[in-house]
């Protein structure tokens, strides 16, 4: 990397910001990625974000789209998979209705304006009657995997509470050993629809919001009879998310993703933004 030479594209959706970098002419070697990743995402320290996309060539779809978080680890993240559409519509490298590789599948995926339609994996290993142990109470919810596994339990954080301290406990609860979860506390509205909030994996910590969760979520109002397709989340940023899909949990398909993806800024990355601070852990 030479000074100003790394352009990178800062987008958010739904609260989740993301670095993504045109990788089709291999700026980032496989070696090289984990470290960049956990520098460039270091918040104040460097530019910062909820992890890092990556734009490749696909001989299987218009683009092909790889997801990081903030530790450097590989992963599939659903608000990342809109920016991704977003960002290789802007840039000529697929046209508004598209296919996009992922680990998981090659997806479709439609850019109507800042507004972006993304096709999810079918969601799979659901069940409803999960409970747990942590903290001195017992949380009932639902486990279900949407690309990411997900717990998602119908309560509210209350104010006295550490969101840190309660989706921490449920992250790495032997239950869900050894990958652990993302936790999700879903709670009615005055309005009659839904929060969520996300303690997340790999940031290990709350984001302002997750779309993986908020299909993890959709998808266990449904069937816990609390809304039906489509479902609206109002996420910790006060974005809302759309979810909606064809048929009764556990037996859905045409999983779509729905909302904003939004481009903040282009920028051109220095050897200042991954160097001259310590190494994150």
């Amino acid at each position: 990397m030479t000074p100003f030479d790394t352009e990178f594209f800062k987008m958010t959706a739904g609260g989740n910001d993301f670095l993504v970098f045109d990788n089709r002419q291999v700026i980032l070697s496989p070696d090289q990625i984990g470290d960049f990743v956990r520098r460039v995402c270091t918040r104040a320290l460097s530019v910062g974000g909820d992890g890092v996309i990556l734009l490749e060539g696909s001989r299987q779809a218009d683009v092909r789209a790889r997801f990081f978080n903030p530790d450097g680890r590989p992963t599939f993240c659903g608000n990342g998979a809109r920016c991704a559409a977003r960002i290789a519509y802007l840039k000529g490298m697929a046209p508004a209705r598209m296919t996009i590789e992922t680990d998981l599948m090659v997806h479709q995926a439609e850019v109507r304006g800042p507004e972006v339609s993304f096709e999810m994996r079918d969601p799979q290993r659901f069940d409803a009657g999960v409970e747990v142990e942590a903290g001195g109470e017992t949380f009932r919810g639902t486990f279900v995997d949407t690309g990411v596994p997900h717990f998602v339990v119908f309560r509210a954080v209350r104010s006295e509470e550490s969101m840190e301290t309660l989706g921490g406990a449920l992250r790495s609860h032997p239950r869900f050993a050894p990958a652990g979860v993302n936790v999700n506390f879903v709670q009615s509205t005055a309005e009659g629809g839904l929060a969520i909030r996300t303690f997340e994996r790999g940031v290990e910590g709350e984001t302002l919001a997750c779309g993986t969760g908020c299909v993890a979520a959709a998808l266990a109002a449904v069937a816990a009879r609390r809304g039906r397709s489509p479902i609206s989340l109002t996420t910790r940023s006060g974005e809302v998310i759309r979810v909606q899909f064809d048929g009764q949990p556990p037996q859905v398909s045409r999983v779509r993703l729905e909302g904003g993806a939004r481009l903040v800024y282009v920028g051109h990355l220095t050897e200042e933004a991954i160097r001259g601070f310590p190494a994150p852990r």
